[in-house]
């Protein structure tokens, strides 16, 4: 097997290729495992791609394959709700580095771990390191990117115009670099804060010019985050039908890859859909689902999000006690993770 062709693969944006080409393997070979990890990761099939670097870490004598397969299985647990699991394995990879750049690729990880994590503040402090890094060295992929994880905090914080600036150097920086995942991203990172400040048009507006772009990409996770913010946006925009629409593509996707914690956001948002259209005992089934999903993972605020649409829910069939008891565990949850989910009127 010719690696340095998986390499280029993937390089250039196509991992369907390279997991069509490991569709019979049997092999032992670190390296190409670890490739074909990579393929499954920039799929979307995190843990498929778990497995794959399992199995590359057994028969790994490499220091600095060691590194890259930690960080790639820490983005995977991140990704997939685990952010704690994700912070420690970036941190084996950390005290494992020899080199400046493993050990910068190590701390974004752990960052990025602490903001799903909620850990806003150590997560900024790490974050910073990185972009001073990557601004020394003119790294506009990389700027583009922990700007992106920036204004995902600010907008987190309630910061709504600090996040807004933040996105949209991210996308001017992945503009310079020529990096069209990282701009469809920004652009998502701009149609999400948007939304969250009660500017559902423009929410709409950015999930467009971020769906042009993952049209045209293998990028499934970037296809059902897509979808399911955009039906987010028809919702507010009391679109609903559309909306609808958008949330079954975005519920097919996750549900391909095994995303069950951003599924969650979807089946909270399609029973908020139901609840706007009367439907509540439809709704209450959704958020039942949304609920199990939520359970186990680090995503707080998609626990926070349940519970309050559970009250509202509940209190809409005459369950007042019920009701009042979701919502109170909803907002101590929240004061106590410091989040503002429970201020989010226009969601």
């Amino acid at each position: 097997m010719d690696l340095n062709k998986i390499e280029k693969l993937l390089e250039t944006g196509r991992p369907s290729k390279v997991i069509a080409a490991f569709k019979n393997y049997k092999g032992k070979n670190a390296a190409a495992l670890f490739l074909w990890g990579e393929a499954e990761r920039m799929s979307g099939n995190f843990e498929a791609a778990l497995k794959i670097y399992a199995r590359a870490a057994q028969g790994n004598k490499d220091a600095c394959l060691k590194i890259e397969i930690l960080l790639s299985e820490a983005a995977c647990e991140r990704t997939l709700g685990r952010s704690e699991r994700a912070y420690k394995t970036a941190s084996a990879a950390y005290i494992s580095a020899e080199w400046e750049d493993y050990k910068i690729s190590a701390l974004q990880e752990a960052g990025m771990a602490l903001r799903a994590w909620g850990k806003f503040d150590e997560s900024l402090k790490y974050l910073n390191q990185v972009l001073a890094y990557y601004k020394a060295g003119k790294n506009y992929a990389g700027i583009s990117f922990i700007l992106w994880a920036k204004g995902g905090i600010s907008r987190l914080q309630g910061r709504f115009e600090d996040g807004i600036k933040e996105f949209k150097t991210a996308a001017a920086y992945a503009k310079k670099s020529g990096d069209k995942i990282n701009l469809a991203y920004a652009y998502c990172g701009l149609a999400g804060i948007s939304r969250i400040a009660g500017n559902a048009r423009a929410c709409v507006a950015y999930y467009r010019r971020a769906d042009k772009i993952f049209r045209r990409s293998e990028d499934i996770f970037g296809k059902a985050y897509t979808n399911c913010g955009m039906a987010n946006g028809l919702r507010q925009l009391g679109r609903l039908k559309e909306a609808l629409t958008c949330y079954k593509k975005a519920d097919e996707l996750y549900s391909k890859i095994g995303d069950k914690v951003d599924l969650g956001f979807v089946k909270w948002g399609i029973a908020d859909a139901l609840k706007r259209q009367n439907k509540i005992n439809e709704s209450l089934n959704y958020l039942a689902s949304a609920e199990k999903l939520f359970a186990g993972s680090d995503e707080k605020r998609g626990q926070i999000l349940t519970k309050i649409s559970l009250a509202q829910t509940l209190y809409a069939l005459g369950r007042a006690a019920e009701a009042k008891e979701k919502y109170d565990a909803a907002v101590s949850q929240a004061k106590v993770e410091n989040l503002n989910t429970y201020l989010e009127i226009y969601t």
